[in-house]
């Protein structure tokens, strides 16, 4: 049989842990106060940290925290102390986002558990093996993977996989998502995103024309559905998946105790269905296969009652209705909660009659409903109106309770229609079965113990607990037993008084009594021997999670190969090479003319996108040779700009990709995606250099990415310039890397989001799970996003039908070029992949001038102002700064 996998489960404080575990969790995972990615969860400070793992270690719950942020250079000079607090603590392990934190926890506690964050965007078996052979034990997968991917990376890869199962779902591709950034300064790469692909847009062509009726299909055309999973566990357990994570760190305890308990039961379910079992058809005869069947159809009977009571609670819970996520495939339209981004409730019945004056209305119910629940009406005017549930009454019966199929009066006042939709948004019969699970625990989740207790006259007593692995405890009373004159220690007596276990993870299954029946002590001696053998039976239960003490000498001797003692790690500042004195002017850019107006322009090195943007003349099968050689006729470097990311079955597509560049002459590629260094490492002679979105925000992550043979690397746009600063003066030297290696972009649209959904194909196309889009972007070929302030936010369709969602305003830094020019990096960019050659004709002279002012020092602010008019020609949006000056938090 396969194993099951771990049920993982989030925690945001205490009482959450305490409802996960109590409801069947195998591990927690949870974060501190700093470098988590949910900043706005509770969490835990170190006084709490150091009770849930003493209170889950005791009944076996490994913890996991979430370091799972962008950690700039002097916030990474603080991780050291917080990982070694964490560390000793007894945190089993720790999930990473961040490349250099990678490298530093791998260097400083190389014994370590290490858990790549979904927010590494590991979306294919290469970057899960690279992973894998940096230290990395387990990979928590893109959400975007299908169930054959999933398997796929399980058995290929080399390392653990973890999925999330259920909870809130991303619309864009998580670690790659800047719209919170951008929009508002609020980064989701640090923990700080606000949501606004929850918010509301309309669908917009070139001309500003509603190419989507809002009121019929809704306005939230980011917002996706909650995913759940209870049907595919038996798929994901066949897939070899390591753990199923719950999402849900800023949700109530009471959440999490439902949710939990639902997969729990459901997991318990699968280990005895035949679906994870080995063949029975080699087991015998078809008397006993008939046998078999009709047993296995009742137990499928009953398994889907209880599947269906599980999505009932589910729903109940929290949801914006559910979906499977990509799981079996692009669902398309069926994806998304376009009509609201909340919870949705449970549908509880229509209004049958409305009597303004009393106050009062009757619903027909398809749901139970009782005192304490809130209701919420759909009305047909006016939005939603929900009222808390105070007097019910059915028939001219007051009840505390209505059932399915009854006519329930509730006293109500409002805008309010028969016919309009009921829902519960609130159950309190559910809420208070969640509270009592990890309030009052019973015994379900409790280890068995059995109690051995040595009782004689004149000796004392001994009481010994075991469980159920052979660890044994005992306690001992202070004083000798004395001959009882009425009531001697007996069996159910010590039953009675042992068995009352209280907060520890235990139960007493059974008591023996080795003794003369006559003896007696006390009870207040026995409950002090019983206290004395749970103790020390709890600390053989956790000597397996104890740390060794950390080597001082060694750790200080780690600090400084880290760079982080002060002292650079390895060349001195005056072994490294110059930059020159005059950084190269390099352009990103898509298709055959873009290159002519760009080689026409004089930039210093292109970067031949292959994205493949729909909307404009991208690069064809075939332009290869004719590319490379317009830029070997140039004298200007050529590096071809892989695709964002791929999945596992879009590899022969971008192996054919790269082949075919490779034919013609390409030797240096720029990654977005850590997968493709394994693709890139099968073929020799070829130098690979680091996008942004593999995301350098430290000297580390430089570092990291150049121990795995990259030559080169571009830095976070989410940097200020006091960041790139410290970056480039500090961080950088300290892990032995150099500004040389750097590029930063200083002009163009970036992407704000990646996503599989496309809201062309989708609401255009007609995409769902079982019909494919009609090429939608085919017939659109400027479209926008418009949010509340009449922002257009551009929407292009990539060649793996893939939507980007790109900044209304484009970015533009002609005007710091002196100060970013004594930064030393090497080559400022200009995204140009979605723009035409008229606007590279444009754009390119006007960096190329400003770069050559303020290398020979005449620079004019006159003249500036007159390049900054030209720019606003191109773009009337407007332009931003970005995080320059303002930052992220």
């Amino acid at each position: 049989m396969k194993q099951l996998p771990e049920l993982l489960a989030p925690a945001g404080s205490m009482e959450a842990l305490r409802a996960a575990v109590e409801n069947g969790a195998d591990a927690v995972y949870l974060g501190g106060k700093r470098f988590g990615a949910r900043q706005y969860a509770s969490n835990f400070d170190q006084e709490e940290l150091q009770e849930a793992v003493a209170y889950s270690h005791r009944r076996n719950v490994p913890i996991y925290v979430t370091v799972n942020t962008l950690l700039d250079d002097g916030e990474l000079a603080d991780l050291p102390g917080y990982i070694r607090e964490l560390y000793e603590t007894g945190v089993d392990a720790v999930i990473v986002q961040d490349l250099g934190a990678l490298r530093l926890i791998r260097q400083l506690l190389p014994e370590w558990e290490i858990h790549a964050s979904t927010q590494m965007t590991v979306s294919n078996v290469e970057g899960a093996r690279l992973l894998a052979a940096q230290g990395v034990k387990r990979v928590v997968l893109a959400r975007e993977l299908t169930l054959p991917e999933i398997a796929q990376v399980a058995g290929e890869s080399g390392a653990e996989v973890e999925v999330f199962v259920h909870g809130a779902l991303c619309i864009g591709y998580s670690g790659q998502c800047l719209m919170s950034s951008l929009i508002g300064g609020r980064s989701g790469n640090r923990g700080r995103c606000a949501q606004p692909c929850r918010l509301g847009y309309g669908l917009v062509d070139g001309a500003g024309r509603e190419l989507v009726d809002r009121q019929k299909v809704g306005q939230h055309l980011l917002s996706p559905r909650d995913i759940m999973t209870l049907e595919l566990l038996p798929d994901l357990i066949r897939a070899g998946v390591r753990s199923l994570k719950i999402e849900g760190r800023m949700k109530r305890p009471e959440y999490v105790a439902t949710v939990v308990r639902q997969y729990r039961e459901a997991l318990d379910r699968c280990s005895l269905d035949g679906e994870t079992q080995p063949d029975q058809a080699a087991k015998g005869a078809a008397e006993e296969r008939s046998t078999h069947d009709a047993g296995r159809s009742q137990r499928e009977a009953k398994g889907r009652r209880s599947h269906d009571e599980a999505e009932r609670a589910l729903r109940q819970i929290f949801n914006r209705d559910f979906s499977s996520a990509y799981l079996r495939g692009n669902p398309g339209r069926e994806l998304m909660s376009y009509k609201r981004p909340n919870h949705r409730g449970l549908f509880l019945g229509r209004l049958a009659s409305v009597d303004p004056r009393k106050g009062e209305v009757s619903v027909d119910l398809v749901e139970p409903l009782g005192i304490g629940d809130e209701i919420e009406a759909w009305v047909t005017r006016g939005g939603r109106t929900t009222v808390t549930v105070q007097r019910l009454r059915v028939g001219g019966e007051t009840r505390e309770q209505a059932l399915p199929g009854e006519a329930a009066f509730v006293e109500w006042r409002g805008h309010l229609r028969p016919g309009d939709r009921i829902f519960k948004i609130h159950d309190e019969a559910l809420e208070a079965r969640a509270r009592e699970s990890y309030q009052r625990p019973g015994d379900e989740r409790r280890f068995p113990l059995t109690a051995h207790v040595r009782a004689h006259v004149g000796e004392p007593v001994t009481v010994e607990f075991w469980d159920d692995e052979g660890r044994r405890g005992r306690g001992i009373t202070a004083d000798a037993a004395q001959a009882a004159l009425k009531r001697p220690l007996t069996e159910a007596v010590l039953h009675e008084q042992l068995g009352r276990l209280g907060n520890t993870p235990f139960r007493l299954d059974g008591v023996t009594l080795e003794g003369d029946g006559k003896a007696m002590v006390p009870l207040s001696q026995l409950n002090e021997a019983r206290r004395q053998a749970i103790e020390a039976l709890e600390t053989l239960r956790s000597a397996g999670t104890e740390r060794r003490p950390i080597e001082q000498v060694g750790w200080r001797q780690a600090l400084g190969e880290l760079g982080l003692s002060g002292h650079p790690a390895g060349r001195k500042a005056s072994e490294t090479r110059n930059p020159p004195a005059t950084p190269l002017l390099t352009v990103a850019l898509e298709g055959m003319a873009a290159l002519e107006a760009a080689l026409s322009a004089g930039v210093d090195e292109v970067m031949l996108s292959v994205e493949g943007y729909r909307h404009g003349n991208p690069f064809r099968s075939g332009d290869e040779p004719a590319a490379m050689q317009r830029c070997r006729e140039a004298g200007v470097t050529a590096v071809v700009a892989l695709p964002r990311l791929y999945r596992p079955d879009q590899r022969s597509a971008v192996e054919n990709i790269i082949r075919r560049w490779h034919a013609a002459g390409a030797r240096r590629f720029l990654l977005a995606n850590l997968g493709y260094l394994g693709l890139l490492q099968q073929i020799e002679g070829v130098e690979a250099r680091a996008d942004y979105p593999l995301w350098v925000f430290n000297g580390q992550a430089a570092r990291f990415l150049a121990e795995l043979g990259l030559a080169g690397f571009t830095v976070s746009p989410e940097l200020s310039l006091e960041q790139l600063k410290a970056l480039s003066r500090h961080g950088l030297h300290r892990a032995d890397s150099h500004p040389s290696h750097a590029e930063i972009v200083v002009h163009g649209s970036l992407p704000m989001m990646v996503s599989e959904y496309c809201a062309t194909g989708a609401l255009l196309g007609g995409r769902t799970l079982e019909k494919p889009c009609d090429n939608a972007c085919s017939r659109h070929r400027e479209l926008y996003l418009l949010d509340r302030l009449n922002f257009r936010f551009p929407l292009y369709t990539d060649a793996f039908c893939r939507m980007h969602v790109m900044n209304p305003k484009d970015l533009a830094l002609l005007e710091h070029m002196p100060e970013l020019m004594t930064l030393g990096f090497t080559r400022l960019r200009v995204e140009g992949r979605t723009e035409n050659a008229a606007w590279l004709k444009a754009v390119l002279p006007l960096y190329r001038k400003a770069i050559q002012a303020a290398a020979s020092g005449r620079w004019d602010e006159n003249r500036v102002a007159g390049w900054r008019a030209e720019l606003e020609k191109v773009h009337p949006a407007g332009y931003t700064k970005g995080h320059l000056f303002r930052g992220v938090e």
